[in-house]
Parts: structure tokens; C-alpha cells; sequence
């Protein structure tokens, strides 16, 4: 019986996300991007985070071993965000 290495696959996932509570002017833009790249970095399995501050929009690496896109998505959830799935593609 042969065993199977168990091969990290590394996704990439684009995700707007938007501020519920909050109007989006500029004047707390690079907080909120600095807020959610510490905050999504964190999570175990998250290789990479990119936060563009205008626009929400959040371009993510992550091991699909060590963590689920939902879990990821929660956590931008707790934070009081809503967060929209622009595209999803395995880059390892």
C-alpha cells in the first residue's frame, strides 16, 4: 500500500470587502487596510495578504491544508465587513 505525501496546494482568492458600518471616505482608508492585512494574516495557512485602502479590494494566498476560504471569509465578517468573491484559482 502506498502512501501519499500529502501535496500543499496554495490558493489565490480575490475578495472585495466593504465596510458595513461605515460610509468609505479616505479619511480611515489606510487604517481599515492596515486593520485587515494584520488581522487576515494571522490566520494559520494565510501566506499572503494585499489590501488595496481605496477600493476593499483583497488579494489572498492561502494553504488549503491548514485553512478553508470560510474561514477566512469569517473572519473579515467579525471585523464588520461584507465581503463579495471576485475570483478563486489554485496557484500551486
Amino acid at each position: 500500500m502506498e502512501t501519499k505525501e500529502k501535496q500543499n496546494k496554495i490558493e489565490e482568492v480575490i475578495l472585495i470587502a466593504l465596510k458595513t458600518d461605515c460610509t468609505g471616505c479616505s479619511t480611515c482608508a489606510d487604517f481599515k487596510a492596515d486593520n485587515l492585512t494584520h488581522a487576515i494574516a494571522r490566520l494559520n495557512g494565510v501566506t499572503k495578504v494585499k489590501v488595496d485602502e481605496i477600493t476593499g479590494k483583497t488579494t489572498i494566498e492561502y494553504d488549503t491544508q491548514k485553512i478553508i476560504l470560510s474561514k477566512i471569509t469569517e473572519r473579515f465578517e467579525k471585523l464588520g465587513y461584507k465581503v463579495e468573491l471576485v475570483s478563486r484559482e489554485e496557484i500551486r
